[in-house]
């Protein structure tokens, strides 16, 4: 439906028409599906000022109820079997599940085949054609043992929200009138507070079950009434792709607070217990034609003091659009909230249907710890409310802006919900937002810059989830003012494959754009699905946004070629206009909606009551492969090197970092002095690591992460890629159960004291069947700011696999012939010759109890591998007692030596 600027006029002599009949008009909404539903003309959702915005999007009143279907028993069976039977029906045990095909068996294995089902999470890597079909089966499973199980009598297709019924309906108003900032604009006159639900909000500890439960007549819609219980709408100038849903944000600051503004640091101070409600709607065409939003989802986060605090959830939309129920689906260890996909009816006259897919718990953590104010909240920033005209700020010069969108911060100041600032001619400008020095290049790059605000800063910042996963790409951030303005196109990733934007000469533009696995790697994480070297982008959200597509080809369009230095200014510009120009037709061409959402489905959990990874451990460490870690003592000198610290290298030093002074360490090696005896930086610049950081760091947390969690990139990578898991070493293997038994117990009981360790190694070297291939180690093994040194090459990187003790193993081997980080060892090689200031370190992790002997310096056999094999055994020691000493304590990661900035005054001084 296009806007006309006369619309709001139209409004009103419509709404006053509506007036004169009766308040409950007889009208169809589903045309033919189902009785005819009432409208709600509600008097008091009538707008003086309806709201000006370019987007506007009806919503549908409510969905006509219509009869469950039904089904029996016998036909729910033969669809379990179709789609669960090759992999899990008795005798097939995959991944450690099995049901027995009749009544009684899926009577126990409903409930977990309905939750995987309804994650997503089955099948494995489902296409989305497979997951639409799991939802189905996830409803008609949990509906048939909600309602007993029955083996002959029928049973109605329901469950969730889908069967719900009862709440309110939209008043015909406010459904007519919907935009992003709600459908009209209260005046002062209407304003108020909801002193009872602040206090409500205050004493929570976990978010009550239905949305109509939050704050006072939310699920109303209605701007007026919202307004007198002081809750108002707000649009963000760059906000989030998901899938092209419409959205409403609203902010509700409790009564006599308000959002400070922070001019020197250009922030707002946003106090304890405000909430922000996101309502999703996506669109539904009726058998006319005709299109209306329905409700999907509605998030909420409740800020506290500590971030960390935050209470956030999301309530999901019954189908008739009446209610919305906290969304509970649990985890594999039966925490909430877990991914979730629905499916809903886009076409009625088709049949046509869609998935929609709901983010889990970790993945909100995910995008939501790297927030600009870390207070846990995205899209309510100082740039993202000031709204700006047609054009401006990086602006969609195609997509108009209306007077209340361009008035809206102006519009809070007046309703005290910002202070500290008179208009809005006070907040930060994108285009002013630059590092010093560099400019953008021109509007594709400032094009550019806006859509990151709202997609990929919140990990892409210092603080973001992609920066805490890989910190090799600090400094690659996509926050206002980062590294785009003016980006360096000779940048290459961290692995040194490939360039963010590849100019070289003989680079073909075109045939670039058109490529399966395109030069550039900013245009090929945009434009393909994941695969084991780059996730999609932006993570976490489902579907395809071609805009973003766009503007990356017209950005890198946009930029200066090689051969463009022998053209004339004119020339120059010719050619670049044209480059543009192609990128648009190329996008044009080649970028289209997908007809459907494919979602990978992730839970990095373990089950309750605590189970290893590997079952066979027992067999294998006692009997089998790994009978030798029973002959190795774990002694005092473990304990004791595991948090000893170490000078390894010195702080990456940066301008808002303070170093006290400090003498000279004892002793004073080589790496610390050049070659006149003077230290290479202060020596208050020395950075101290112990042994157990520095394993844990160097190679754990590649993949398990650096808190142990077990979510990193190379983990969406993997479960995206082949569906493998990647474990919770905090939560799982060092933590605890139920009623406190720590899950390192039967490990001890098996294996004498600090069993888990001897796990650990197993599982570091040959207990993980998971394969990698050469492409996933160079995309994601990184160590360039960890002190550890070990081969570059591929071919070693693949023979690891997953047993990634044999980087220990291969440090240890550069230990042995004394080449640790020197980077000129030809055998074995050396990958991190940086890594120079850890060999003292790493000779005393590699030799605990484990002399190194002018045997095993030759390479001598048998006492080289076994030297090796005992080697690789310390170094999961150290990583273990990080693990289960620091990690699994809350204690937050060791610092890198690039993370100064992170320094504490409590920061340990090493003796």
């Amino acid at each position: 439906m296009l806007f006309e600027r006369n619309w709001h006029a139209r409004c009103r002599a419509l709404w006053g028409g509506l007036l004169a009949l009766s308040v409950a008009v007889g009208c169809s909404s589903g045309e033919g599906k189902g009785p005819e539903v009432p409208v709600v003309v509600d008097a008091d959702a009538l707008c003086d000022a309806p709201a000006r915005s370019s987007e506007h999007f009806p919503v549908r009143i409510t969905t006509p109820a219509s009869a469950a279907p039904k089904e029996v028993f016998g036909t729910l069976k033969a669809r379990v079997d179709a789609q669960c039977g090759s992999c899990h029906r008795a005798p097939e045990t995959r991944g450690g599940f099995q049901y027995v095909s009749d009544s009684e068996g899926l009577k126990v294995a409903a409930p977990r085949m309905a939750s995987l089902a309804s994650q997503g999470a089955m099948p494995p890597l489902a296409t989305a054609d497979q997951a639409r079909d799991a939802a189905a089966l996830g409803c008609a499973l949990e509906a048939w043992a909600a309602q007993g199980s029955p083996e002959t009598e029928p049973f109605e297709v329901k469950c969730g929200q889908e069967g719900s019924t009862g709440g309110a309906r939209l008043a015909f108003p406010v459904a007519l009138g919907m935009t992003d900032l709600g459908h009209c604009i209260p005046d002062m006159a209407r304003l108020g507070g909801d002193a009872e639900k602040d206090a409500y909000f205050a004493g929570l500890t976990e978010l009550p079950r239905s949305l109509s439960e939050t704050d006072t007549d939310i699920t109303t819609f209605n701007a007026l009434k919202l307004a007198r219980h002081g809750t108002f709408a707000f649009a963000p100038t760059y906000p989030l792709f998901s899938d092209h849903a419409k959205k409403l944000r609203l902010v509700h600051v409790p009564a006599g607070k308000s959002i400070a503004y922070d001019a020197a640091t250009k922030r707002f101070k946003i106090p304890p217990n405000t909430r922000f409600y996101k309502t999703f709607f996506k669109a539904v065409t009726d058998r006319n034609g005709g299109v209306e939003y329905r409700r999907i989802e509605t998030r909420l986060i409740v800020t506290r003091e500590r971030w960390q605090d935050a209470l956030f959830g999301t309530y999901i939309w019954n189908d008739a659009g009446t209610s919305a129920e906290l969304h509970d689906l649990r985890y594999r260890d039966g925490s909430p909230f877990s991914d979730r996909v629905l499916v809903y009816t886009s076409h009625e006259g088709r049949e046509d249907t869609r998935n929609y897919a709901i983010p889990g718990r970790h993945r909100c953590v995910n995008c939501h710890t790297g927030a600009e104010g870390q207070d846990f909240v995205l899209g309510f920033t100082p740039l993202q409310l000031n709204r700006r005209a047609k054009g401006e700020g990086g602006q969609d010069a195609s997509v108009d802006v209306l007077e209340d969108e361009l008035s809206q911060v102006d519009r809070l100041i007046r309703y005290g919900v910002l202070t500290g600032l008179r208009s809005a001619a006070e907040l930060p400008k994108l285009e002013d937002l630059k590092p010093r020095g560099r400019e953008y290049r021109n509007a594709h790059e400032l094009a550019l810059q806006g859509y990151f605000v709202g997609n990929c800063a919140q990990c892409h910042n210092p603080n973001g989830f992609a920066v805490q996963s890989n910190p090799s790409i600090a400094d690659l951030d996509f926050s206002a003012g980062g590294v785009l303005p003016g980006f360096d196109t000779n940048r290459m990733e961290s692995n040194k494959q490939k360039y963010y934007a590849d100019m070289r000469a003989g680079v073909d533009f075109e045939r670039d754009l058109r490529a399966g696995s395109p030069n550039s790697t900013l245009y090929q994480r945009v434009t393909q699905e994941a695969h084991e070297v780059y996730l999609h982008m932006p993570a976490n959200v489902p579907g395809r946004d071609c805009r973003l597509v766009l503007l990356v080809a017209k950005w890198l369009g946009s930029l200066e070629r090689p051969g463009d230095a022998a053209l004339s200014s004119a020339e120059r510009e010719a050619a670049r206009k044209a480059r543009v120009k192609l990128a648009e037709d190329v996008v044009w061409e080649t970028c289209k909606d997908p007809k459907d959402v494919r979602w990978i489905s992730e839970d990095f959990t373990d089950r309750v009551p605590y189970e290893p990874r590997n079952l066979d451990w027992r067999l294998s460490i006692q009997e089998g492969s790994h009978r030798h870690l029973l002959d190795y003592a774990i002694s005092e000198r473990h304990v004791q090197l595991a948090t000893k610290l170490f000078p390894t290298s010195f702080w990456v030093a940066r301008p808002e970092c303070v170093f006290e002074d400090a003498p000279p360490p004892a002793p004073v090696e080589p790496w610390m002095v050049d070659d006149l005896g003077n230290p290479r930086q202060p020596w208050g610049e020395l950075y101290f690591s112990t042994p157990g950081a520095t394993v844990f760091q160097g190679i754990c947390s590649n993949c398990h992460g650096r808190t142990g969690n077990g979510q990193s990139g190379a983990a969406k990578a993997l479960m995206a890629t082949s569906g493998a898991r990647v474990a919770n070493l905090v939560a799982g293997f060092s933590g605890r159960g139920a009623g406190g038994e720590s899950h390192l117990r039967p490990f001890e009981d098996a294996l004498g004291p600090h069993g888990g360790a001897k796990y650990l190694v197993f599982m570091g070297t040959g207990g993980t069947k998971v394969e990698f291939r050469d492409a996933f180690m160079q995309a994601w093994v990184k160590y360039g700011e960890v002190d550890i040194d070990f081969s570059g090459d591929a071919v070693d990187w693949a023979r690891w696999g997953a047993n990634m003790l044999g980087a220990a193993r291969g440090a240890c081997d550069l230990v042995r012939v004394g080449r640790f980080g020197t980077g000129t060892s030809s055998e074995p090689k050396s990958g991190n010759p940086r890594a120079l200031g850890g060999a003292t370190m790493w000779k005393d992790i590699c030799t605990v109890d484990n002399p190194l002997t002018d045997a095993v310096r030759s390479g001598a056999s048998p006492a080289y591998e076994t030297w090796l094999r005992r080697a690789e055994f310390n170094a999961g020691v150290m990583a273990y007692f990080y693990l289960k000493d620091h990690l699994s304590q809350g204690k937050p990661p060791a610092l890198l030596r690039s993370e100064c900035h992170k320094r504490q005054a409590a920061t340990v001084t090493p003796p």
